[in-house]
């Protein structure tokens, strides 16, 4: 492929994972308890160290 054409791939993908960030985090009480504490389910197997 040609640089050009990746790059604007990267492009439109940081676009639409913007948009996905703001369809998630928008719905506050998704991720944040009645306390207000921020939900954690402790089931964290990412592959990543916390």
């Amino acid at each position: 492929m040609q640089k050009t054409r990746l790059k604007q791939l990267i492009t439109e993908l940081e676009d639409l994972l913007t948009e996905l960030k703001v369809e998630v985090y928008a719905d506050v009480n998704a991720y944040v308890d009645s306390d207000g504490e921020q939900w954690y389910s402790g089931d964290d197997d990412d592959g990543y160290a916390d």
